[in-house]
């Protein structure tokens, strides 16, 4: 039997014959995430596919590249019953005339891909939680003095920049100069996520305004010296109320001190 090319032909005939349910997910997706599979299936003997001894290093290679096929499944939002109809095809498209794809052998595989499934499964979850958390992490407008970043919640550091980006670009947008940051409700401080929020003092300052941090509190400013954020050059407020108010008396201070002609000129290029 040809092996290589031959068994992506099959199983391409295969997964097109038997059409199973993908979510959406092309054909040609699945046939991509399968191909790594194929040749290694293929250099297995089928008397050691039937012998039932797994040991070997070929047979753990295959394993692995098994589970990583299935994880990958899952978080391609398939279904356990399409997931291992898959593995099947795959299987039956490196099987010899005579051995058939659904005994034997196929018990390590199907079990071997669902473990995989299992993992990629908890993975997804995992993304969908998170970023279903993150979603209402918003820049709130302060009136006409300040944006406000107020997170709850245990939020990766990643999702933690990406809202203090999110932040300059409103002030930016909106030619707000004051930025607040409550961290009251943030949770699992560390040195990672640190960084990402007390990063929002230099985005600030870049644009030429100020930030306020409220919350504060001991787990923070230990979060914060371990990521070798200086607090003592950073603007702390006792709580939201007081920071809301120090933004209103910079926004006032700059009102007063602003050119008229300058205002109106900036206000009409806006246009």
């Amino acid at each position: 039997m040809n092996h290589g090319d031959s068994a992506s032909e099959r199983f391409e005939a295969l997964l097109e014959a038997a059409r199973p349910p993908t979510g959406g997910v092309t054909f040609e997706q699945i046939a991509f995430e399968v191909a790594p599979l194929l040749p290694l299936l293929s250099e297995l003997p089928a008397e050691d596919r039937a012998g039932g001894d797994y040991e070997s290093f070929a047979f753990r290679e295959c394993f692995a590249v098994l589970m990583l096929l299935g994880r990958r499944l899952a978080l391609l939002d398939l279904t356990p019953t399409a997931t291992i109809q898959i593995v099947l095809l795959a299987l039956g498209s490196v099987a010899e005339s005579d051995e058939s794809p659904t005994d034997g052998f196929a018990r390590p595989v199907v079990a071997a891909a669902v473990e995989g499934f299992v993992l990629g499964r908890e993975e997804r979850v995992a993304q969908t939680a998170e970023a279903r958390a993150a979603k209402p992490l918003k820049p709130l407008r302060i009136d006409e003095a300040a944006f406000a970043l107020i997170a709850s919640g245990v939020h990766e550091p990643a999702a933690l920049s990406e809202c203090v980006d999110a932040l300059g670009r409103a002030m930016l947008n909106a030619d707000v100069d004051v930025a607040i940051v409550d961290l009251t409700q943030l949770g699992e401080p560390n040195r990672e996520r640190a960084a990402a929020v007390f990063a929002a003092d230099e985005i600030t300052r870049m644009l030429g305004g100020a930030c306020f941090f409220t919350g504060v509190d001991s787990r923070w400013r230990a979060a914060a010296e371990d990521a070798r954020v200086p607090l003592d050059v950073l603007q702390i407020a006792p709580d939201l109320a007081g920071a809301i108010s120090a933004a209103r008396e910079i926004a006032r201070r700059s009102t007063e001190g602003a050119n008229p002609k300058w205002r109106a000129l900036l206000d009409r290029l806006r246009r």
